[in-house]
């Protein structure tokens, strides 16, 4: 299995750390102190590493900032099948594997996607992880609510354009876009395999969040947008109820990218969280 992503040159301040699974290898963008903290972002459904880019700049030089290829996306492998929060909950602790060295356990930063991850696996695995900040997850699953703000069809139309380059047709989806955001959704876009496009939303649709919340030990951080629909007010208030390690933080005036809508603000918001809960082994304090 190998990745069919299209990705650009990265920038050369950020290295390239490969790590080989049972049936998958999976790719991550990283920066800083190999040594400091390791700050795990894990990105959303059509998003992958270069996604974070900004963010893992706004992170302290002393920090390991991380960026993970999510199966199916970038240059992690593409598999035919397998794209639910089991598949990536594995994948995850791959990684964590070959981290096992630091004696600091990482933080995860999810967003959407990859914060509905980030929960399932420290439900599972809470010791392992300092903390989490969820941005904006999806409150989607069994017994939640049933639809997510953007239809499935949308991705896929929005995927087909990008593949074929019709920048035209792709435009009319984001006619607010300037070029060069236009031009880096695309590049999203290319970067993420159809199925693991279909499977995953399928996953936000069907499989349990707010559980998993309810099982994390360890501390939280939930980051909703203002606008976008993904978090009303009241189940902005159910979460927070669900686990008292859950702080939550309304983020004015941004979307669901909040990263992107306010990225200044998220690196504050992070570095905050980490300089309060990151485990660093005693004496180091």
């Amino acid at each position: 299995m190998h990745s069919q992503g299209v990705s650009m040159n990265s920038p050369r301040h950020f290295d390239h750390l490969y790590v080989k699974g049972m049936d998958i290898e999976l790719h991550l963008l990283s920066k800083g102190n190999r040594g400091g903290i390791p700050v795990i972002f894990l990105p959303g459904i059509t998003s992958y590493s270069r996604s974070v880019m900004r963010m893992l700049d706004l992170m302290p030089d002393d920090y390991h900032s991380l960026a993970l290829d999510i199966r199916g996306r970038g240059r992690s492998s593409w598999p035919k099948r397998g794209y639910r929060l089991a598949d990536y909950v594995g994948d995850l602790l791959d990684v964590l594997n070959a981290l096992a060295d630091n004696p600091v356990s990482p933080v995860l930063v999810g967003h959407s996607m990859g914060a509905r991850i980030a929960a399932a696996f420290a439900a599972r695995h809470s010791s392992l992880v300092s903390g989490l900040v969820l941005i904006d997850p999806p409150v989607n699953g069994p017994g939640q609510r049933q639809v997510y703000p953007n239809a499935l069809s949308m991705f896929l139309q929005q995927k087909a354009a990008a593949d074929l380059n019709d920048m035209a047709s792709f435009r009319s989806y984001l006619p607010s876009f300037s070029d060069a955001a236009l031009e880096e959704r695309a590049d999203e876009y290319r970067n993420c395999s159809q199925q693991a496009l279909i499977e995953s939303y399928e996953s936000l649709l069907r499989e349990p969040f707010q559980i998993h919340v309810k099982a994390v030990t360890c501390p939280m951080l939930l980051l909703a947008a203002e606008h976008g629909d993904t978090i009303r007010e009241t189940e902005f208030a159910s979460l927070k109820a669900l686990n008292e390690r859950l702080r939550g933080v309304r983020v004015p005036g941004v979307g669901h990218m909040i990263y992107k809508d306010a990225p200044e603000e998220t690196a504050r918001h992070i570095v905050e969280f980490v300089g309060e809960h990151a485990r660093r082994p005693v004496g180091e304090r």
